[in-house]
């Protein structure tokens, strides 16, 4: 990165207050900028942090009283400075142009224009890849699978067979798109593989994180829907349907059939069983076990899952748990005393 303030300001649709030629070569935390670093200024809680950065320019709503660096001023800083990082982001990813010539094509393989194929790729018989898509080193693509306009595939990305994949999305390293679902029956003392002829379908703009495994259908299709944003390390069975612009943190795991409503947000590590439904919004916290269906705009956390307050009713009703059990004890001795005694008055009066 090597852009001057002005450049900033106009990449962000920011007004300079301050000089425009001052040079920027990285970006930081308000905290750990130095010297060439531009940062942003998100509440005035962090304004303590500013007069002893060593930033040389600053992302911020309004000009901070006292400030004597250039100040783009924008009206939500902490996007614009997301705005910057896409730029590095660019900058920083060598991007491969054309098709490299290791590249291996099936038959009848459709490329749309200005597409690029990266050093080992295989895009088998009978793809489609559109416009402007990017394939990094090492990725597969499966026999008559679509691939959208405008979708990055990073490196070994697997894209098994009759898949489709929309515009704009983008696929980290490592993830496996529309391997067998988890089909197993019983028999004779021995589990028989069912077979997973159905595919997966993911919508526009969805984000899918390195090492994420989404598994194709038995029958039918598995879909993942537009605006969705998946991270790291996360499984989804054969046939669960995910609704539009959810969001899914690292190694949550979706079991099959699971139907996931739209805007529905789910915790790290967080568990859900197959065939039941969550609701369109609904909030599911980390390391949540979901056992059964969850309504619209509901927040559940803990082990079974339960309505969050409730379960944060528990966890302190757990806390309290070793000093009742002393109490408990105290009143139970307390209690064997009083019967014993009243044991002996009437032993004396008999």
């Amino acid at each position: 990165m090597d852009m001057t303030v002005g450049d900033i300001a106009a990449l962000v649709g920011g007004v300079l207050e301050g000089d425009s030629a001052v040079r920027i070569t990285g970006v930081n935390g308000i905290k750990q900028a130095g010297s060439g670093d531009l940062t942003f200024l998100r509440e005035a809680r962090y304004l303590p942090y500013l007069e002893t950065s060593a930033a040389s320019a600053l992302l911020a709503a309004a000009v901070p009283e006292g400030c004597s660096i250039p100040v783009v001023v924008v009206e939500h800083p902490d996007l614009a400075f997301a705005q910057v990082l896409q730029y590095c982001e660019q900058e920083q990813v060598q991007q491969p142009v054309g098709v490299d010539a290791t590249a291996v094509m099936g038959k009848s393989v459709i490329l749309g224009r200005d597409v690029a194929v990266g050093a080992q790729v295989c895009i088998a018989d009978g793809c489609v890849i559109g416009d402007r898509a990017v394939l990094y080193a090492g990725v597969y693509v499966g026999r008559g699978t679509v691939i959208g306009e405008d979708t990055v595939i990073y490196p070994h990305v697997v894209i098994r067979e009759e898949i489709q994949i929309g515009a704009r999305c983008v696929i980290h390293a490592g993830a496996v798109i529309g391997s067998d679902g988890f089909g197993f029956a019983p028999l004779g003392g021995q589990w028989m593989k069912i077979p997973q002829i159905g595919g997966v379908i993911v919508g526009d703009d969805v984000e899918i994180g390195s090492n994420t495994a989404i598994d194709r259908a038995t029958f039918g299709h598995t879909r993942i829907g537009r605006g969705t944003k998946i991270d790291n390390l996360v499984q989804i069975g054969h046939n669960t349907e995910i609704g539009e612009h959810c969001a899914i943190a690292g190694k949550v795991g979706i079991a099959g059939s699971a139907v996931i409503g739209n805007h529905v947000r789910i915790g790290a590590a967080a568990g859900i069983k197959g065939h039941i439904d969550i609701g369109d919004g609904a909030t599911i916290g980390a390391w949540a076990g979901v056992t059964k269906s969850v309504g619209p705009g509901k927040t559940v956390s803990g082990f079974p899952a339960m309505d969050h307050n409730l379960e944060r009713r528990v966890l302190v009703a757990q806390q309290r748990t070793p000093a009742l059990l002393r109490r408990v004890r105290q009143l139970e001795r307390e209690l064997q005393a009083l019967k014993d005694k009243l044991d002996e008055q009437t032993e004396d009066r008999s």
